[in-house]
């Protein structure tokens, strides 16, 4: 019995190491049919294999091989190429047997989108959709994306179920894509006449906690204070406790929702708790989860060949708990970003928030936001201050933030000096008695004013308050104090919702970023 036991367990290994021996590659999702190659750069491929196994990728005429270690991992390198607008083929091979072949590749450039709703924003629900409808389909326009929330305790190799590569082709997958980075990518085609691909994975309502590496908490307050409090909770967590919750919350809304109904009345909202189901690994919901969206989302695609990420967020980290936190939060995100693909200067162009009526402090949130712009290498800001809608947090014209995003693109990336990309900021303020000269950097573009003056406040007699103001040459504007009094501050449009009082610009229509100087 025990020689039995003995020989089966032999015949067992046997066949392991025999189907392991044949077992085929895996790759992560990110490498598909339809997905678009970065030109110009060495691009990295990746995966696993049986330990050892000679493992080839075929490319556009090049053939580069490598033995997967130890662990299974390897990982190649293309030579650089051009864009190439033909449909291409890849095909990857383990010990001279192929095991994938991908289809439909471009060669082009590729763009990492970030952030939360204003990012994730559907191309369907934006003020030009019907125009790009009209213009049918942009097969060189390709969206690579994953599901919306997808969370994980730790770093991820292989991306959530359903993550994939889609062509533009208005199906409902493609125009469910971010407004944003399709207006972006619409601009960059028509300057570079490349192929573009964007790897679209903001999550509506996160703050930047959800989106950096747990090994970086350490580095700022708030952060670790978070992740103390999340694992406290995680602890105690049940998670069928909060289903069954959940669940009772649910069938009570949709009673009250019926009982509306058989009355003519109108129904209730969702209630927010409601709009997501409890998670079985953790106790906050995902938009707040340290460092899981990132292990998810991130981590998986981490060091695809990429030239810049762009970045719209800010609105959740606006409250009065995580902003005097802010330009730290953002500092560590962008250089863990850089960090995960291996470029310590990777571009980082992000969307200064627009105007809008809320209880937060969207003003000084813009000024951090501005601040590590300033401190930052290669990181610039694109300023809408002159959108947005009062009452809605979700501004509908897309096309504004993704043409000014691709227009820093084209200047700072692409080198095309020529393209007007910065927005005209203070460089200093000057004081005398009851009147100031606001001098402002204008990167060679006059400032000019539009309608009447506007925006600008002055700290005087201990309180701010409104003044006279008058442009002054290409970059200056004088303020007085109406009644005589000795100025001590100056301010532009520092107020949540600030667009009616929008009145300084370039002469490339870009508008002033706001500031305050002096004063309380």
């Amino acid at each position: 019995m025990k020689l039995n036991k003995i020989k089966i367990a032999c015949l067992c290994a046997f066949v392991l190491s025999c189907g392991a021996l044949n077992a085929d590659i895996r790759m992560p999702e990110i490498f598909g049919d339809n997905m678009v190659l970065q030109r110009q750069e060495k691009v990295k491929i990746w995966g696993q294999a049986e330990a050892g196994a000679v493992v080839k990728v075929e490319f556009f005429g090049q053939k580069v091989s490598t033995k997967a270690g130890e662990n299974g991992n390897w990982s190649v390198r293309l030579s650089p190429m051009k864009a190439d607008k033909t449909s291409r083929e890849m095909k990857v091979y383990e010990n001279g047997k192929l095991q994938k072949t991908f289809k439909n590749i471009l060669v082009g450039e590729v763009w990492i989108l970030g952030g939360q709703s204003n990012m994730e924003w559907t191309l369907r629900k934006t003020t030009q959709f019907e125009r790009v409808k009209s213009e049918g389909e942009k097969p060189l326009i390709r969206f690579f994306i994953e599901p919306n929330s997808a969370l994980a305790e730790q770093p991820q190799f292989f991306l959530p179920k359903g993550s994939k590569w889609i062509t533009f082709d208005l199906g409902n997958s493609a125009i469910s894509r971010s407004g944003v980075g399709y207006y972006f990518a619409e601009a960059l085609l028509a300057d570079l006449g490349v192929p573009v691909g964007l790897i679209d994975t903001p999550l509506g309502g996160s703050a930047m906690r959800t989106w950096i590496p747990e090994e970086r908490f350490g580095e700022n307050a708030f952060l670790s204070d978070c992740l103390k409090d999340f694992k406290k909770q995680k602890a105690s967590y049940n998670y069928e406790k909060a289903m069954k919750k959940y669940k009772e919350g649910i069938a009570k809304w949709q009673a009250e929702v019926a009982e509306a109904k058989k009355h003519s009345k109108k129904a209730p909202e969702k209630p927010w708790a409601l709009r997501s189901k409890p998670s079985p690994i953790s106790p906050q919901r995902a938009q707040g989860t340290p460092s899981y969206l990132y292990n998810a989302k991130i981590a998986p695609i981490a060091s695809y060949t990429a030239r810049g990420f762009l970045w719209y967020q800010g609105e959740s980290d606006a409250n009065k708990n995580s902003l005097p936190h802010f330009e730290s939060q953002f500092e560590i995100l962008i250089d863990s970003w850089r960090n995960a693909w291996e470029k310590k200067d990777m571009p980082f162009i992000f969307v200064q928030l627009a105007s809008f009526t809320t209880a937060s402090d969207w003003a000084k949130t813009r000024s951090a936001q501005a601040a590590v712009s300033k401190k930052m290498k290669n990181v610039h800001m694109a300023n809408i201050i002159d959108c947005g809608e009062e009452k809605d947090i979700h501004p509908k014209d897309k096309t504004t933030v993704g043409v000014r995003l691709e227009k820093l693109a084209m200047n700072k990336v692409y080198g095309k000096s020529s393209v007007l990309a910065d927005a005209p900021d203070i460089l200093k303020v000057s004081y005398k008695g009851s009147s100031a000269i606001a001098r402002f950097n204008t990167y060679g573009s006059a400032l000019e004013g539009r309608g009447d003056a506007r925006g600008f406040e002055i700290f005087a007699g201990g309180k701010w308050k409104q003044c006279k103001a008058k442009l002054m040459g290409p970059d200056s504007v004088e303020l007085s104090s109406p009644d005589g009094e000795k100025i001590e501050g100056v301010r532009y449009l520092w107020k949540n919702w600030a667009r009616p009082d929008v009145w300084l610009y370039n002469a490339g229509g870009l508008p002033a970023v706001s500031f305050s100087c002096g004063g309380k």
